[in-house]
């Protein structure tokens, strides 16, 4: 189940992408478009979730988010997979006892950053490499029950995992395809490797799920 929370334009491609990744059938769904009677027709049958990115705050209180919510939470207790990204990434620290807050006085930024990524069981080996990333909230206190996974000079909390329960988050675009920087004007040299340093981490998390 992919969960796309936008609230101007959905991004699709992105979607595609992993769709086509997984040997398996992907739902999509825009609750914050469309509403949420699709996600509760899949809610049965979930392998693993991931959460994308939106222009909403976590802290908007709008009821769509408080139904997500509630899936996660459910998804929690049956230890249903789910990997939340920039504001997926939030929301999950912001369910799970963490804080969310603006970065950079409040000033939305965008580009590429290196990350240096540890070590763990779903993506190997410690590796580096260039994000892209479009925000202005960022996670300011990781959850209790979490590590961080992913740091860079910009963010201090780029990528978290729970110590018991199969749930990742990533604050830059693991998801990010050339219609994602179109749409928000991102100026990215190298995109395409750029693009495949986080793809190898989302990937990681599709193939899990087989």
């Amino acid at each position: 189940m992919v969960i796309d929370p936008a609230v101007i334009k959905p991004a699709i491609e992105s979607y595609n992408r992993i769709a086509l990744s997984a040997s398996y059938h992907v739902s999509y769904h825009l609750p914050a478009l469309y509403g949420m009677d699709s996600i509760w027709q899949f809610q049965e049958n979930i392998s693993g979730i991931i959460v994308m990115g939106s222009a909403a705050s976590v802290h908007d209180g709008h009821k769509w988010q408080d139904d997500i919510t509630d899936l996660l939470l459910e998804s929690f207790d049956k230890s249903i997979p789910v990997m939340g990204i920039c504001y997926g990434h939030q929301l999950l620290a912001h369910i799970c006892g963490g804080r969310v807050g603006p970065l950079w006085n409040g000033k939305k930024e965008q580009g590429q950053r290196k990350v240096s990524v540890m070590e763990n069981s779903l993506w190997g080996k410690a590796r580096n490499g260039q994000m892209i990333y479009s925000h202005q909230d960022g996670v300011t206190q990781c959850p209790d029950d979490f590590e961080i996974t992913a740091v860079s000079d910009m963010v201090s909390v780029d990528g978290f995992v729970s110590k018991t329960k199969p749930i990742w988050g990533f604050q830059t675009h693991i998801e990010a395809t050339q219609a994602f920087i179109d749409n928000h004007n991102i100026p990215i040299a190298n995109h395409q490797k750029t693009f495949a340093f986080g793809h190898q981490i989302l990937d990681s998390f599709i193939l899990s799920l087989v």
